[in-house]
């Protein structure tokens, strides 16, 4: 009785929250900052977009607040990841929201990873390998080549949603597309000649970044994904780190940080907290200026500076 109340409640409240300010405008709800930062870039004035997580906050881990429900009531695009990097919320946010418009197999569903060419793909999933995604790794937006792929679904889906303004759109891809170009232009130059270069990270987040800037991963802090480090695994990756002369480590603003402090004392590594997201830190506003940060963090991180 109580979650139907919920329910009925919020479906009363939203014609008074929608108001007129959207009229006109499609209203989308990412299930991450990066993402909504490209729907900003390709949607411009004809959408109106809410992430899900915040800059600051483990995508993995996101709680079905009642507040978060009521954005999904709302949209009129629902947009994840995918690869199961939101498996844990996102569904029982679509469902609990009774919106049909965002139902996956609906008009007003789209999973960014069908454009993705995984890494990462396990053999075999269970339990005991941790955080283990049967997909394959979720963190493709970390290669900005990705987040082309992803603004293509994106503008494919805005243009089938509001026909009217899919010039707006293809337009608006064609100057990001630009963008991304010749920022990447600059941040291979800045890799290349750390090309092989080492780093180990909290969480298996990299892949993606490594694969396209010619970097190798050696390690995580983590044992097993989503398992918290322990004192075994941690002396073993010291002398690991050691014995590779590996001198960055890589975390994410939602980590402790601990255990990459005092690995870095250890190993007189340097740590770096990485822009995953949009927001995350001062230097990242956007999903460009996020990447532009991480290149040139790493760089000047391997190249001694």
């Amino acid at each position: 009785m109580a979650r139907i109340l919920f329910k009925t409640s919020l479906a009363l409240a939203v014609p008074f929250l929608c108001g007129g300010a959207w009229a006109g405008t499609l209203r989308v709800v990412t299930t991450t900052p990066d993402l909504a930062d490209i729907v900003r870039q390709v949607g411009g004035d004809r959408v109106k977009v809410e992430s899900l997580a915040s800059p600051v906050q483990n995508p993995h881990f996101v709680d079905a607040k009642p507040s978060l429900i009521l954005k999904v009531m709302k949209a009129d695009l629902f947009i994840q990841t995918g690869m199961d990097l939101e498996i844990g919320w996102a569904p029982s946010l679509i469902q609990s929201s009774g919106n049909r418009k965002v139902q996956q197999g609906s008009a007003g569903f789209l999973d960014c990873s069908a454009a993705i060419e995984p890494l990462e793909v396990p053999v075999k999933a269970d339990r005991s390998q941790g955080d283990v995604h049967p997909m394959g790794n979720p963190h493709y937006l970390l290669d900005p080549e990705n987040g082309k792929k992803a603004a293509k679904l994106i503008v494919d889906k805005l243009s089938t949603l509001s026909t009217e303004d899919s010039s707006y759109f293809k337009k608006n891809i064609e100057l990001f597309d630009a963008k991304i170009d010749s920022a990447l232009k600059t941040w291979e130059a800045a890799l290349k000649p750390l090309k092989g270069r080492k780093f180990v990270s909290y969480h298996k987040v990299y892949p993606y970044f490594a694969k396209r800037f010619g970097l190798e991963i050696s390690g995580e802090i983590e044992p097993r994904p989503g398992i918290p480090p322990t004192a075994s695994h941690t002396a073993s990756l010291i002398a690991s780190m050691k014995s590779s002369g590996v001198r960055l480590i890589l975390t994410e603003p939602w980590h402790e940080m601990r255990t990459p402090q005092s690995l870095g004392k250890q190993t007189d590594s340097r740590v770096i907290v990485m822009a995953i997201f949009p927001g995350s830190l001062p230097q990242a506003a956007d999903y460009v200026s996020s990447m532009d940060y991480n290149v040139r963090s790493v760089a000047e991180a391997l190249s001694g500076k």
